[in-house]
């Protein structure tokens, strides 16, 4: 069989770019995904308008839900994207393909770096090192369990974490290999920096530093002196001290965070660690047999209670305890397929242990596996070697061998298939972990929340969504969400009183869930229990949970009680935390007119109306206001302006009292308007004006 020169890597580069762009040549046009939406799509700080210091500063902190700093490197280059295209999915998954055929090129050279240290020097021929590097690369790079990393857009911060992980080893290996002084700082320097990339773009990168020594070990072993040694103990444990600072940077309340977060998850911490047991195996499994039936975003597992229950348990613990000792046996004879297992599981270390994060992702090995394939390559190419001389044995190889990356290609297609739109992806994991609300749960906010709603979809949803309440969850309250959501779909069909119960139903299982008890007021504001929504947002406001829409709901509450001098502080406090939002000038414009303030009421409707554009309610309001103020002139004006804009009977429906929306709607005195549009149409008759 022919073999690659080792002049060939520009060739071999290209042929990577082609074979990989054609097996996602149709994951560009995938949509947005699951946690897209509120990392990117719902996330205002990651969305840049201009190049500017400030702006670019801001998407550092972009976490959702909080604001605080979140894989900066990572968020930094989907803020870009944001700039350049906005929501076209496009731009990403041109940044997402390009990041993964990075990382291709980067781990060929390291494996090429690997083959070429002092422990392996002259073990394999030129031909070799090509041929075993280029393999082991495109097994990895080909195979359908990455494309969770790469056509998931989000995921796009494990596949910058390990492209710049893989960068570290590649520079560091390159320091070592230099006897050119300069040369070995220069890349020591780099290494250096694509540890920091590598953490700021996803925390599970720390535990990179800790494969350097292990390299040292493996592949340089009977070259270091005791000074080199000393040198590498003091960098390792000062690569740890960083991580450590990055980690904490990155999450401030980290220690917190792993001994309190068990408490909204569905295990404790030690049936997590011994889940992960059987979990690790099942990553191996799907790596070396990647069928897409095998893939999927949700899967169904079984928490280990105990080293015995389930029983697989304990043989995946005497699995990965075997391999590891394995690894630490082939240590000296074979160190590339020691250093394979043992970069495995070292990486494994951050999301398969003690951190409360959820269970399973496949996208947690695109890191870990980088040189998982290396010891098949080995294996192949010692085949090859026996029959070097048998060009028969040696075809039928080259044909099995393309056939396969054939294969792989092909079920990378296939599942990127899967990843196209939301319902083809949630479907298919519904089907895969029928035991699983999230699936279902995704499916039903898809139908509840997606475009052309009707009341069929509706039904359909909240049947969806009930299902999911006796199926396994990833949190322990995820069955107060559903709630709300069935709650949120009862009020979309009118069933406010089925909608406040089951909105009741879920803060018996959530009672500090900020965002329930919020759309628990907007139901009772639709039946008119002001005072119980009123109860409800003062609760918020006095646990200090202060935001400008309760404090607007508030003094809307207020005047819909008709205490406007109760309404006005509250909503100058939601101005000042939200200025220029109009229905807040609005609701201020209408307070200060019922309490006489007739000028500066005109001034805000005004605002209102610059801000947010005119409406039938507005220019009721703005006429109620001039009448009052007995400025009947300005009112003849703006009543004309607004029958020339509007048609009586749409400039009226604000004072429909019939209508199930008035509960919801500014108060406007009726009796006022009508007394005036008496006088300025005397031809209507009362019984037209009612």
């Amino acid at each position: 069989m022919h073999l690659a020169s080792p002049h060939s890597n520009c060739r071999l580069f290209f042929l990577f770019g082609v074979i990989l762009l054609i097996s996602y040549s149709n994951s560009f046009q995938v949509v947005w995904q699951y946690d897209d939406k509120p990392n990117i799509l719902h996330n205002q700080r990651i969305q840049l308008t201009e190049l500017s210091i400030s702006q670019i500063k801001q998407s550092f902190f972009t976490r959702p839900g909080s604001g605080d700093l979140y894989r900066p490197v990572s968020c930094l280059t989907l803020a870009l994207n944001w700039y350049f295209g906005q929501d076209d999915v496009l731009g990403y998954h041109v940044v997402n393909f390009l990041i993964h055929y990075c990382s291709t090129l980067l781990l060929f050279l390291t494996i090429k770096a690997l083959l070429s240290t002092p422990v392996l020097y002259g073990r394999y021929p030129p031909r070799a090192i090509i041929f075993i590097s280029a393999f082991a690369t495109l097994l990895w790079a080909l195979n359908p369990i990455q494309t969770q990393a790469v056509t998931y857009i989000v995921q796009r911060m494990a596949s910058l974490a390990a492209l710049f992980s893989i960068a570290t080893i590649l520079f560091y290996l390159k320091a070592r290999l230099s006897e050119n002084r300069a040369n070995q700082l220069l890349c020591l320097f780099f290494s250096t920096i694509s540890y920091l990339l590598a953490i700021f773009s996803k925390e599970n990168a720390t535990t990179v530093i800790l494969c350097l020594p292990l390299i040292e070990f493996l592949f340089f072993q009977n070259f270091v002196s005791k000074k080199l040694t000393r040198h590498l103990i003091a960098a390792t444990i000062l690569g740890m001290f960083i991580a450590l600072l990055g980690g904490l940077a990155l999450r401030p309340e980290l220690f917190d965070f792993i001994l309190n977060y068990y408490d909204q998850r569905p295990f404790t911490l030690s049936e997590r660690v011994l889940t992960e047991q059987r979990i690790i195996p099942y990553y191996l499994s799907q790596l070396l047999f990647p069928s897409p039936h095998r893939l999927s975003l949700e899967h169904d597992i079984i928490l280990s209670s105990s080293i015995f229950a389930p029983w697989s348990t304990s043989i995946s613990i005497l699995f990965n305890c075997l391999l590891v000792f394995l690894a630490v046996k082939l240590a000296r004879k074979q160190p590339l397929i020691s250093f394979a297992i043992l970069f495995y599981y070292i990486n494994h270390l951050v999301e398969s242990t003690a951190l409360p994060l959820e269970l399973f992702f496949e996208h947690r090995n695109y890191l870990p596996s980088l040189f998982l394939f290396v010891p098949v390559a080995l294996l192949l190419f010692k085949l090859i070697s026996k029959f070097e001389m048998k060009k028969i044995a040696t075809s039928s190889v080259a044909v099995i061998i393309i056939m396969l990356f054939i294969s792989l290609g092909y079920a990378t297609y296939q599942r990127n298939i899967v990843w196209r739109t939301e319902e083809s992806l949630w479907l298919d994991a519904a089907q895969k972990a029928p035991k699983s609300a999230r699936p279902l749960s995704a499916l039903a906010i898809k139908l509840g929340w997606g475009p052309e709603p009707s009341e069929k979809k509706y039904r359909k949803a909240l049947e969806l969504t009930a299902r999911t309440l006796s199926m396994q969850s990833t949190r322990r309250r995820l069955d107060a969400a559903q709630l709300a959501n069935m709650a949120s779909l009862h009020q979309k069909l009118h069933e406010y009183e089925l909608s406040i119960d089951y909105y009741k139903q879920a803060l018996t299982i959530a009672p500090e869930d900020v965002n329930i008890r919020f759309n628990l007021c907007k139901s009772l504001i639709t039946i008119g229990d002001f005072r119980g929504a009123e109860k409800e947002i003062e609760g918020l406001l006095h646990k200090r949970f202060i935001r400008a829409d309760f404090l607007n709901m508030l003094g809307f509450i207020r005047l819909k009680l008709q205490q406007p001098e109760r309404a006005l502080p509250a909503l100058q406090e939601a101005l000042r935390l939200a200025p220029n939002r109009p229905d807040t000038l609005l609701y201020l414009g209408k307070c200060l007119s019922q309490l006489g303030y007739h000028q500066r009421a005109s001034w805000f409707f005004s605002l209102s109306q610059k801000y947010g554009g005119r409406n039938a309610a507005l220019s009721l309001c703005i006429i109620e206001n001039l009448v009052r103020d007995s400025r009947f002139q300005q009112a003849q004006e703006e009543f004309h302006h607004a029958i020339n804009r509007y048609s009586l009977v749409t400039l009226l429906q604000p004072l429909d009292q019939t209508s199930d929306k008035i509960h919801n709607s500014i108060p406007i005195d009726k009796e006022v308007i009508l007394t005036y549009l008496k006088s300025e149409l005397p031809l209507l008759t009362s019984e037209m004006l009612k």
